[in-house]
């Protein structure tokens, strides 16, 4: 990997309100190696639809960029890219796992599912456990190397919820100026939250949007007013304005429909893709009509499901969308296909490969290293992840600064602190671990070792060790094993393409996993039932295996064609980047199948399947001849 590129940021605009502990102020932002892994050219004469009352940002390509916030504002910057607007829902510091729900798809062949329920459990799409300082230097720097992109014009918009909102408050007045604080929205988050009558006390339905422009003068920001007629009943609520008609800001929560001449609330319902924390397309419309014009560059740099680009696209505007996350790219990249938008898909490469996101990548490194222990069950501070088998059967304290974080000066003197407490318990322990997937350039092991002889307050040792060194040979145990049968026959003037079998070793975990928690659950009822403590008891089992048991056990097809999500073909073959052909790409919904034969003109080809879990894998079409 080539050494990172360097860019300085602006200092912030206001005066710093928010003071604590560990408070970082960083003053320059990394570039990696930016790869264009795919084109997708999905309207019909190969450009993005905008209509023909404007030509602003005519040749600008939409971008979906695989990679942190930080480096896609690098990346941006190097190649002197400014948006218009910005809107991000960044993680709100909530202490909760968001998690995606695996289906399987209806495959060919007989697949057992009871009460017809596809659902096998859950991928934890990313943790929101931070501890609060983390969470708002975090927040912090990556609000400031967005302000560098922004348009002299550009507005941002920044949703939160009541976790942490009066904090980023404080930071977005100081990366932006308080002057520039336009307004505090609140967002209901919808009539029905469900289960109200059990809530101990005050029901929380609403979020929080903070408003802010670059620039506090009206003339040097974009606001579109929308208005919709009067209500007749419009005087008997005490209105009295006279013009247009009233503002549709002052109704937040509601959007004209065409036909409608009175407030109607709009049904968000139909628009769920299966995503955690996916905003409706209402909302975020009312958000691009008011702070864009048709031609500028929208960007939403915690992109998710992608509401904020679709929403972009179908109002006539450009955007960019950047996520961390595998799955996250997959989804937004597939519903972009769906309404016809053109697009280029850009991977960060900042050394470290992700499995599927950064919350399963850190539990299955930890899952990969002999010996490991959690914290818990070595009773060791929250500061730490866990430990490993040392000398003399002891256990030496581990240290994982994150896929999403950098080791930093202020990190290491953090470190160090936290060391001299370990010592002060008593701890028998001669070393700690520190493991880190991106540092900063000077910071190696001479430089720690200087740090801590320094404060002279310890005599524990740091060992630092890149994530990269110590997967080693073991990097390729993060990644299941899978493999597809696909056979290639000459059909008439073309070629048939056919999945015969698809294998996933982690999916097929997952399922026997399902398949024991379901069983255990049946067993205990049972054994309940029978008046028996224990629900391994051999009468237990001989009721659960007969033939009239409530509990039946999920089965693959001998296909497995049910683990697969999608499938995508390149025709083109041009170099690394892919090329869909798009007239023969099949995706499986929730109840839904894949084909699973194709027709082809060429025997020139590659295939890539993916599977339900998000797991990519790529045939040359070569190899099957």
């Amino acid at each position: 990997m080539k050494k990172p590129t360097e860019y300085n940021i602006n200092p912030p605009r206001g005066q710093a309100l928010l003071n604590f502990q560990g408070r970082r102020m960083p003053d320059k932002i990394e570039l990696y190696e930016t790869k264009l892994v795919e084109e997708v050219r999905a309207s019909k004469n190969g450009q993005q639809k905008i209509k023909q009352e404007t030509e602003l940002n005519a040749d600008f390509r939409n971008l979906l960029i695989h990679g942190d916030c930080l480096s896609a504002c690098a990346y941006l910057i190097s190649k002197n890219i400014k948006v218009d607007l910005v809107y991000i829902d960044p993680p709100y510091a909530s202490g909760a796992n968001y998690a995606k729900q695996i289906y399987l798809r209806r495959g060919m062949g007989k697949t057992q599912i009871e009460n017809d329920n596809q659902n096998i459990g859950e991928e934890v799409m990313y943790g929101d456990i931070w501890q609060k300082e983390d969470y708002l230097n975090w927040l912090y720097e990556r609000l400031m190397a967005i302000r560098e992109i922004m348009q002299p014009h550009a507005s941002i918009y920044v949703q939160v919820d009541w976790h942490i909102g009066h904090y980023v408050k404080l930071l977005l007045d100081e990366v932006f100026g308080e002057e520039n604080m336009q307004r505090e929205i609140i967002w209901r988050i919808g009539w029905v939250s469900g289960y109200k009558s059990v809530a101990d006390n005050w029901i929380r339905n609403h979020d929080t949007i903070f408003y802010y422009t670059k620039n506090a003068e009206p003339e040097n920001r974009v606001f579109n007013k929308i208005y919709i007629p009067y209500p007749p009943d419009y005087e008997r609520w005490g209105g009295r304005e006279k013009g247009q008609g009233l503002p549709v800001e002052d109704v937040w929560g509601v959007f004209p429909q065409e036909g409608v001449t009175s407030l109607q609330v709009v049904s968000f319902s139909s628009e769920d893709r299966n995503y955690t924390t996916q905003k409706p397309e209402g909302l975020l419309k009312r958000i691009i009509i008011a702070s864009s014009n048709p031609g500028m560059v929208v960007a939403d740099f915690f992109a998710g499901s992608g509401t904020a680009l679709i929403s972009a696209h179908e109002n006539n505007r450009k955007y960019i969308g950047c996520d961390i996350g595998p799955n996250a790219i997959q989804t937004m990249r597939d519903d972009l296909v769906k309404i016809k938008s053109d697009f280029d898909i850009l991977k960060i490469n900042d050394g470290v490969r992700l499995f599927r996101n950064p919350a399963q990548t850190q539990a299955k490194i930890f899952s990969i290293m002999a010996g490991f222990k959690s914290r818990t069950e070595l009773d060791l501070g929250e500061f730490w992840d866990g430990g490993l088998m040392g000398k003399k059967s002891s256990y030496v304290p581990v240290k994982f600064i994150g896929l999403d974080k950098k080791l930093t000066k202020h990190l290491v003197d953090v470190l160090i602190e936290e060391i001299i407490q370990l010592e002060d318990t008593g701890a028998e322990t001669e070393t700690v671990h520190i493991i880190y997937a991106h540092k900063e350039i000077d910071i190696d092991q001479e430089y720690v070792d200087k740090a801590l002889r320094h404060s002279g307050k310890s005599t524990i040792k740091i060992k630092l060790i890149s994530l990269n060194e110590l997967l080693g040979q073991k990097a390729d145990m993060l990644y299941g094993e899978e493999n597809a049968q696909v056979s290639l026959k000459k059909a008439g003037e073309g070629f048939k393409v056919e999945i015969k079998k698809y294998f996933s070793s982690y999916l097929n975990k997952k399922i026997e996993n399902y398949n024991a928690k379901r069983e255990m659950t049946y067993r205990k009822k049972l054994a309940k039932q029978l008046d028996i403590k224990d629900p391994q008891d051999e009468k237990v089992g001989k009721k659960i295996n007969s033939q009239d048991s409530e509990y039946k056990p999920v089965q693959i097809s001998n296909n497995g064609l049910e683990l697969i999500e999608s499938v995508q073909f390149d025709t083109t073959l041009k170099g690394e980047v892919w090329h869909s052909n798009l007239d023969l790409e099949d995706k499986a919904e929730i109840k839904s199948k894949i084909k699973g034969v194709y027709h082809l003109k060429t025997d020139k080809f590659k295939i890539k399947i993916r599977n339900i879990a998000g797991d990519e894998l790529i045939i040359d079409g070569e190899t099957l001849k």
